[in-house]
């Protein structure tokens, strides 16, 4: 048996090598770098619609998402605050990041939520937030979705259909402490403060 990092470990080939298919071997994984050799694929990237929370569309090559540029990161996030989430997309071997904006169109509201902690953690990671409007109760958790190499921020995003009002907001912060918020605006961005009764609001972009 080898060794824990040794370097000079060759192994040798576990069968047949299909070299049309792309497929290599390297007896000793130190040298992938100066052989030249990498572990990209170059799949095209796939972007899947919810279609009423049933089933998904396969929409890669109308959004123009579907590059082949082997990409490994992926973060949503509302980057012209324009009320809705845009993806920032990373890929192996360097070369720039790539920015999609949400161009779908917007005829129903949305509010973004960010949580503000004091006695909860900063970032109000953990919270639960129920939102009460147009006849229906939304439940969303605040956790900072993580993928390889790329982390979302730590906000929530709600859908609120043709809701022009949250009639009440529910905070469950990670201290086990609950806020309560009435009568709040949508579409936009608002920062509430644990504790607070008041909160910050941004109306969003057109």
């Amino acid at each position: 048996m080898t060794q824990p990092l040794d370097r000079n470990r060759e192994f040798a080939v576990l069968g047949e090598i299909d070299e049309e298919a792309g497929e290599f071997w390297v007896d000793n994984p130190f040298m992938f770098q100066s052989l030249n050799e990498n572990l990209s694929a170059y799949e095209r990237n796939r972007l899947f619609l919810n279609v009423d929370g049933k089933t998904f569309l396969d929409a890669s090559y109308a959004s123009v998402t579907d590059i082949d540029s082997d990409s490994r990161a992926v973060m949503a996030a509302d980057f012209d605050r324009d009320g809705a989430p845009d993806l920032l997309v990373g890929s192996v071997g360097g070369g720039p990041l790539r920015l999609f904006l949400n161009r779908f169109p917007r005829d129903l509201h949305r509010l973004t939520i960010e949580l503000v902690g004091v006695q909860s953690n900063r970032s109000g990671i953990g919270a639960r937030v129920t939102a009460q409007c147009g006849g229906r109760q939304i439940v969303r958790d605040v956790f900072a979705a993580n993928g390889f190499q790329g982390q979302s921020p730590a906000v929530v995003e709600l859908g609120v259909d043709a809701a022009e009002r949250i009639d009440r907001l529910t905070i469950r912060w990670p201290n086990n402490q609950t806020q309560v918020l009435t009568d709040l605006p949508v579409d936009g961005h608002i920062q509430i403060t644990e504790g607070h009764a008041d909160f910050e609001f941004t109306p969003r972009i057109d």
